[in-house]
């Protein structure tokens, strides 16, 4: 049906894409060709495509569970680091990946969207104008597909997954993806400075290919705007976009709560439910209209 997928980044919130995938895939047979994803969506499509869905919602409630906290303030001048998120992310990926990259290979095309900022900008004079060119876009113009920091000079790259040769490599593309100082370090990605790569577009529809077809949008945070699911044409594809029905109950950066979690998780599948609920009464008027 869909032959290609999008991933929205969106920290914790992107738990609500695995349970709207699990949700749907098996129902509307959801083997797309082509998957591309950004920063937290980039690690969800990874998740999917190896088939450790199960597994890294153990791993990651049982982090969250351990964690007390989303800042350690009394480490600020010892070594040990501020923010424990990064941490758990990496070495998340690095035990979940393991048993996953045969599968990847051999699984749909992912690409992970990463931002390069403008070559003039310092690393942290760019992190400062793409923050506010990202929120300007998304809590001012509210626009689904952003365009002030693409004209600020900012450009998004497109990574494929299966150029990866280790778990270590994908697990550094995906936090490349995900770079948003100071809860990750400023990172490099091929000698160049990178930033998350939804400060250009987090909903990297950029990087599909141009065929007809058919593509599903999940993102991952509430747009008021729209419907929980609508359809676009862009050219010679349709563009289906479905969003949560409510806010997320997790916040993107928080890494101490399981129960918010397994709740965002509960609802992307409560939504696959419903999607799958409209999808089946859209095919049976169309087939009673050519009956």
């Amino acid at each position: 049906m869909f032959d290609q997928v999008v991933f929205a980044g969106g920290g914790g919130r992107c738990t609500w894409q695995i349970g709207f995938w699990e949700s749907v895939a098996g129902e509307i047979g959801l083997v797309p060709k082509t998957v591309t994803a950004v920063s937290a969506g980039g690690l969800m499509a990874s998740l999917i495509l190896m088939g450790r869905t199960e597994e890294a919602r153990e791993h990651f409630w049982s982090a969250f569970a351990a964690n007390d906290k989303n800042a350690y303030w009394g480490n600020l001048f010892k070594k040990e680091s501020v923010f424990p998120q990064y941490g758990i992310y990496r070495n998340a990926m690095w035990e979940l990946f393991r048993e996953g990259m045969s599968t990847l290979k051999t699984a749909a095309e992912l690409r992970i969207a990463v931002t390069h900022p403008p070559r003039l900008l310092s690393g942290g004079m760019a992190l400062g104008v793409g923050a506010l060119a990202y929120y300007a876009d998304k809590h001012l113009l509210r626009s689904l597909h952003p365009k002030v920091a693409l004209g600020l000079g900012f450009k998004q790259g497109f990574y494929k997954a299966q150029d990866c040769t280790s778990v270590e490599e994908l697990a550094e593309l995906i936090l490349c993806s995900s770079c948003t100082p100071p809860f990750t370090p400023q990172m490099r990605l091929r000698g160049a400075t990178v930033l998350d790569g939804g400060v250009v577009d987090n909903i990297p529809v950029a990087g599909l290919d141009q065929e007809e077809g058919r593509v599903l949008i999940l993102l991952s945070r509430r747009y008021s705007r729209y419907p929980d699911r609508f359809t676009r044409r862009q050219g010679d594809q349709l563009w289906t976009y479905v969003q949560p029905s409510q806010p997320p109950f997790i916040r993107v950066w928080d890494y101490t709560n399981p129960e918010l979690a397994q709740k965002t998780y509960e609802l992307g599948f409560a939504d696959g439910r419903n999607f799958l609920h409209k999808h089946k009464l859209e095919r049976e008027i169309v087939d009673e209209q050519f009956q």
